[in-house]
C-alpha cells in the first residue's frame, strides 16, 4: 500500500516536473517570438525615420539650390535692367543735347538771315547808284537826250535787278480789275476800254514770289456820256416814230 502510494506520489512528481518543463519551453519560445517581433518593429521604425530624415535632407537641399538659382537669376535681370536704363538715360540726354544744338544753330541762321539777307540786293542797287552819279555828272544843256537814255537804261537796270531777286511788276493797263492786286482811284468814261477794265496806271504795282508787295493804282472804264447821250437820242427817235405810226 505504501509502495503504491510512493509510486503514486513519483508519478505526479515526474509529471509536474513535465509539465514545468514544457512551460519553462512555452515561456522561452513566447520571450523568443517577443524579442524577434521587438527587434522587426525597431527596425520597422528605424527604417521609416530613415527615410524620412533622408527625405527631409534632400528637400532641404533641394530648396536650398533652387533658392540659390532663383536669387542669382534675380540679381542678374536687375543688373540688366540697370544696365539697360544707365544705356537708355545716356541716349536721351545725348538727343536733348543734340536738339538744343540745332535749336540754337537754327535761331542764329534766322537772326542772321533777318540781318544781312538784304546784302545781294543793296550790292546790286549800289550799281544803279553809280549809274546815276555818272548820269548827273554828264547833265548840261546840250546832252539832254543822252541823259534822258540814260535814265531809261537805269530804269531797265533797276527792273532786271528786282526780277532776279523775284519782284516782279505786276501787269494791269487793259485787264480786268482785280481787287487782289489793283486799287481803284478812279473811274474813268472812255470809248477805248471796256467798262470794268483798267483804262490808266497811276502807280505801278509789283509781287514779290508769290505776295502782294504793292497794288496797282488804277483807273477803271466806264460808260462815256457821248455813248449814253447818243443811246438816249436814238431811243426817243425810235419813240417818237412808233407814236407817229
Amino acid at each position: 500500500m505504501n509502495e503504491k502510494l510512493n509510486n503514486d506520489e513519483e508519478n505526479n512528481n515526474s509529471q509536474g516536473q513535465k509539465e514545468n518543463v514544457v512551460e519553462k519551453i512555452e515561456q522561452e519560445k513566447n520571450e523568443t517570438i517577443s524579442n524577434e517581433e521587438s527587434l522587426e518593429n525597431n527596425e520597422t521604425i528605424t527604417n521609416e525615420e530613415s527615410l524620412e530624415n533622408n527625405e527631409t535632407v534632400s528637400n532641404e537641399e533641394s530648396s536650398e539650390s533652387n533658392g540659390t538659382t532663383s536669387g542669382e537669376s534675380s540679381v542678374e535681370t536687375i543688373d540688366s535692367l540697370k544696365k539697360e536704363l544707365s544705356e537708355n538715360k545716356d541716349k536721351l540726354l545725348r538727343s536733348m543735347a543734340d536738339s538744343e544744338n540745332t535749336r540754337k544753330q537754327m535761331e542764329k541762321i534766322r537772326i542772321e538771315t533777318n540781318k544781312y539777307g538784304v546784302q545781294p540786293l543793296a550790292r546790286e542797287i549800289l550799281n544803279v547808284v553809280d549809274n546815276f552819279n555818272r548820269a548827273l555828272n554828264l547833265k548840261n544843256d546840250n546832252n539832254e537826250k543822252g541823259l534822258e537814255e540814260g535814265l531809261a537804261l537805269i530804269q531797265k537796270e533797276i527792273l532786271s535787278i528786282l526780277e532776279k531777286f523775284n519782284v516782279k511788276k505786276i501787269k494791269a493797263l487793259g485787264e480786268d480789275f482785280n481787287a487782289n492786286f489793283h486799287q481803284a482811284m478812279f473811274e474813268k468814261e472812255t470809248n477805248e476800254f471796256e467798262v470794268g477794265k483798267v483804262c490808266e496806271i497811276v502807280q505801278d504795282g509789283y509781287t514779290f514770289h508769290d505776295r502782294l508787295l504793292r497794288p496797282v493804282l488804277v483807273g477803271v472804264a466806264k460808260k462815256s456820256n457821248e455813248n449814253h447821250n447818243g443811246k438816249k437820242v436814238e431811243d426817243d427817235g425810235n419813240k417818237k416814230n412808233e407814236e407817229q405810226s
